[in-house]
């Protein structure tokens, strides 16, 4: 209707002063976008839009945290950046978050990513996990997780999210674990079902399973209530599935198969989380052709070899690794100590601390930029923890090189558009898969705030990576004092309109995250 007004109101124009108002009109609203009316203005930039294509040399002008212009035209704000030579695309989606600290938030927005969501585990109580985000520095959101539903029933232990979970797997291991090995009795089930339903009303993006952790005692029909119960809302279940080798009869496929097939039968999306773990051409295949047959179904990778978990993870029994013909000491890294475990170390471990943080490297290097080339693999850095040596959580502005984790958790995204760079993968096709293809599958969801996220369009949210393309890189490595250092080459970082990261340090009093949320009932 507005439309249609205008151009009434500019014929009348024609009509009854000539050609010349209109053009005078079009000249005042040009003049308009000079007079410092936004807020932050992006110049000479190299805009990338996933959605559209667009690949352009344009000004973007940005007001109230929303994208108002990209145009070719002056434009004047209150804050300038000079974007030549750069890249300006869609802030970075990752869905996939452990024990999100201000450090670890901090780590990721220095590796270009504006939403950050805790998908593939989640939390027990949903209300507690956005109350204490309300100031946060990036937008942020997370499953209700049916392991720590599990543990809750099980063990009677309150493992609130990730960096609880890590706690009480130790806990849980001293007084006799039930909450990955026990299957639930029918009442049992009904209070785990419980758990996942008031989550869901309390606004969480999906159910988080990372049934990898709990093989042996969840019962395929708890999967499957499991994600009936967000299918009834049309929400995601993101999954570590079940199973950890690569060979018969327990395949790593075969767990995707289970959440994959529930999916269909159920008419509802699912997030096959690093689907590069075991059979991973297959599972691609799976994963489009299911797609092209309308279900929302997205499978997730991140751009390293080696992955981390905990010493008790019932996937790194020495028994796996013997099977698969894998040597531990070649294997499995202590990142506190930089040191390789022998096979009696890591048994020690995963009786004596079961939640300590391990390395492992089990996938082939070469394949890294065949997993980044395929169309529409989402890129979820898996972080996990940022922990000193001692285990211990460390402050926002602790030392870099303190830092003991996956280097995942600093140079995921970085080191994507790194391999962009040097394996000639399209720079549009990677940053698809860090941005615009998490936003569409979520916003199919029916979650409004990722329906205006991931794009670089006028009209939506201004969140906003900037970088070099020549220069980009990830630094952080699996040496010891490595781990956590950030990289280089993204210089500017805007959340909801807001510069969080100026050239490329963290501006200290920017706070302007938002929830990715359904509305609570």
């Amino acid at each position: 209707m507005k439309r249609k007004l205008r151009k009434l109101f500019a014929a009348l124009l024609v009509v009854l002063f000539g050609s010349g108002a209109l053009y005078a009109s079009n000249d005042a609203k040009a003049k308009a976008g000079l007079s410092g009316d936004y807020d932050v203005v992006i110049l000479n930039g190299r805009v990338m839009d996933p959605e559209t294509k667009t690949d352009k040399v344009l000004n973007v002008g940005i007001k109230d945290g929303i994208i108002k212009t990209l145009t070719n035209k002056k434009i004047e704000g209150k804050e300038t950046i000079n974007a030549k030579g750069l890249v300006v695309a869609p802030g970075f989606i990752d869905t996939h978050i452990h024990g999100i600290s201000r450090l670890g938030r901090k780590l990721l927005l220095l590796d270009g990513v504006t939403t950050a969501l805790s998908m593939e585990y989640g939390v027990l109580d949903v209300d507690k996990f956005y109350n204490e985000r309300k100031k946060w520095r990036g937008n942020y959101g997370t499953t209700v997780s049916l392991n720590h539903a599990r543990m809750k029933v099980l063990d009677h232990i309150d493992a609130q999210d990730d960096i609880g979970w890590l706690k009480a797997t130790n806990e849980a291991a001293k007084n006799g674990s039930k909450w990955s090995t026990k299957i639930p009795s029918s009442e049992e089930e009904k209070q785990i079902l419980a758990i996942i339903k008031k989550g869901l009303d309390r606004g969480a993006i999906g159910v988080g399973m990372a049934l990898g952790y709990e093989s042996v005692g969840t019962p395929a029909r708890e999967v499957y209530e499991a994600q009936k119960l967000a299918a009834k809302l049309g929400r995601v279940t993101a999954s570590h599935t079940r199973f950890g080798s690569g060979l018969p009869p327990d395949e790593f496929i075969l767990g995707g198969d289970e959440i994959m097939l529930n999916a269909i039968a159920l008419k509802a999306p699912v997030l096959f989380q690093h689907f590069h773990n075991g059979d991973w051409q297959l599972a691609a295949e799976l994963i489009e052709r299911i797609r092209k047959q309308g279900y929302n179904v997205w499978g997730e990778i991140y751009p390293y070899a080696a992955y981390s978990t905990l010493a008790g993870a019932e996937f790194v029994d020495p028994k796996n690794f013997k099977r698969n013909g894998m040597k531990i000491s070649e294997t499995v890294l202590d990142p506190s100590t930089g040191k390789y475990l022998t096979e009696e170390e890591l048994v020690k471990m995963r009786k004596e601390e079961p939640g300590h943080l391990i390395v492992v490297f089990s996938r082939k290097k070469e394949d890294i930029p065949k997993w980044l080339s395929i169309e529409g693999a989402t890129i979820g850095s898996d972080t996990m923890v940022a922990l000193d040596a001692q285990g211990n959580l460390l402050p926002e502005d602790a030392p870099y090189d303190k830092i003991v984790m996956h280097p995942r958790g600093a140079g995921a995204h970085s080191r994507a558009l790194r391999y962009a760079r040097e394996y000639h993968i399209p720079l549009m096709k990677v940053l698809a898969n860090l941005s615009y293809w998490s936003a569409k599958h979520l916003g199919d969801t029916g979650l409004k705030s990722m329906q205006v996220r991931g794009r670089l369009q006028e009209g939506v949210v201004a969140d906003i990576t900037i970088f070099d393309p020549k220069t980009v890189k990830d630094n952080a490595g699996y040496k010891m004092g490595t781990n956590g250092l950030p990289p280089s080459g993204i210089p500017y970082v805007l959340v909801n309109g807001v510069i969080t990261v100026k050239n490329s340090k963290l501006v200290p009093d920017a706070y302007a995250g938002q929830p990715i949320r359904f509305p609570v009932k």
